[in-house]
């Protein structure tokens, strides 16, 4: 019987980077969730009432994060290599448009600017890690690199 690390689901089957790749990108993810719970007002704030509102804010935030987290099961349990792409992509991106922001906002709101670049380092860290030899060759096999024969054992 063979039993891929997919099938197993051991975090002892996949590579090292991998793991630390989702240690560092569930991070980043729940270091968001506390701040944006914290900033919630801010985020439904009046003038934006208008347009989304609260149940509006809601579902965008779920959205988000259900992406989030699907991004999250593709690349770290289904080794999906172009599923990391997208990811860099989005976050390449997400830094571009945000760094403005960040030092436009950094001098009314030092704190808040500090922890949203914590998080953008947390999220580069992360995707470094999808480059890493063990990494991107278990991505590029589909989770296929490194099958262990249970067999042996019997």
């Amino acid at each position: 019987m063979v039993v891929s690390p997919m099938q197993k689901g051991d975090t002892a089957l996949r590579p090292p980077s991998i793991i630390r790749f989702e240690q560092f990108y569930l991070g980043a993810t729940a270091i968001t969730v506390v701040l944006q719970m914290l900033n919630f007002a801010g985020l439904v704030g009046p003038d934006r009432t208008a347009a989304l509102g609260t149940a509006g804010m809601l579902i965008v935030l779920a959205m988000s994060y259900g992406m989030t987290f699907l991004f999250w099961y593709l690349i770290a349990r289904r080794a999906s290599n172009i599923t990391k792409w997208v990811l860099v992509v989005i976050t390449v991106l997400g830094v571009i448009g945000t760094v403005p922001l960040l030092i436009a906002q950094g001098q009314s709101n030092l704190g808040y600017s500090l922890i949203v670049s914590l998080v953008f380092v947390l999220q580069l860290i992360a995707i470094a890690y999808l480059f890493r030899r063990d990494a991107a060759e278990w991505l590029k096999s589909r989770g296929q690199h490194g099958i262990v024969d249970l067999t042996a054992f019997n």
